[in-house]
């Protein structure tokens, strides 16, 4: 019998290398993190949801804005942008959010006790697919945590370039702390504000094949660019943020997100609860 209590090290954890991108950068890439394989298990249940032939909470699926607003003709998957809290309901991709792939690495950044905010899956159709402006994230986690940092992965599902609408991030910006952010002009999705001061030559531009995941910093200054190309280009991301993070109360939230235990102890669930498994899908009667 193993007698040995020491605790062992995580499998994916930090490299140095990636250790020194963090601090300098606010973000770090590995290649050939998930399998060709693995990634389309969540492609095809999010297309059987954009298409309707697996139930989901209709009030969690945004079209793309050029086909809600009628300029464009396009119908199912090639209608879509985003499903968010994907993992609150859908059990493979639960999986995904707590796969120490992804996690080992945070706890490094964050610690042991994580939880999950936030998981979307994201389709950026061929030719209509709208880019994401200058944003930080934790410019909308602001409003229900008190914490210094949150951490997100960003997944390839398609190969991600600049033809396609890759990502773009302004290396070290997330020490500039949270930027203005004001509102968009144009069709584009509601939801979205426009980091102000972001310049578009302090960009680079983040290719990667599939498979491929970035962790950022959710203070990094990042956005994508519209899809010229014919292909898709879809990606899975996922929110991270200590759960000794102190919750703002609901009253004083201008959102209230869902979250989920991932991994370690859990303490936000003395104001409200954490959720542990998949939710059911509401009732839309």
């Amino acid at each position: 019998m193993d007698t040995n209590t020491t605790p062992k090290e995580p499998e994916f954890a930090l490299t140095p290398d990636e250790q020194s991108a963090w601090k300098e950068n606010g973000y770090f890439v590995r290649y050939d993190v998930f399998a060709k394989k693995e990634n389309d298990v969540l492609r095809q249940i999010a297309d059987d949801i954009a298409e309707r032939k697996r139930p989901f909470p209709t009030e969690n699926i945004d079209q793309n804005a050029l086909a809600r607003d009628g300029k464009v003709e396009a119908s199912g998957i090639h209608a879509m942008h985003k499903i968010h809290h994907v993992s609150c309901y859908c059990p493979e991709f639960l999986e995904r959010v707590r796969d120490p792939r992804l996690t080992d690495p945070i706890v490094d950044l964050l610690g042991s006790n994580i939880l999950g905010l936030n998981n979307l899956y994201i389709w950026k159709s061929p030719k209509i697919g709208l880019g994401f402006p200058w944003h930080q994230d934790k410019w909308y986690f602001n409003w229900q945590y008190k914490t210094e940092m949150t951490v997100g992965t960003w997944t390839a599902i398609d190969a991600a370039d600049v033809e396609n609408g890759c990502l773009y991030v302004i290396p070290g910006s997330h020490k500039y702390g949270i930027l203005e952010h004001g509102d968009l002009e144009g069709s584009q999705q509601n939801e979205f504000k426009i980091a102000r001061d972001a310049k578009d030559e302090d960009g680079i531009a983040v290719e990667v094949p599939p498979g491929a995941v970035v962790w950022f910093n959710n203070q990094l200054l990042h956005k994508s660019t519209d899809n010229h190309s014919l292909r898709f280009r879809r990606c899975n991301v996922a929110h991270y943020i200590s759960a000794n993070a102190e919750r703002i109360p609901k009253k004083d939230r201008k959102n209230v997100r869902p979250v989920m235990w991932v991994r370690g102890e859990t303490y936000s669930e003395k104001m409200e609860p954490v959720y542990q498994d998949v939710l059911p899908i509401p009732d839309p009667n």
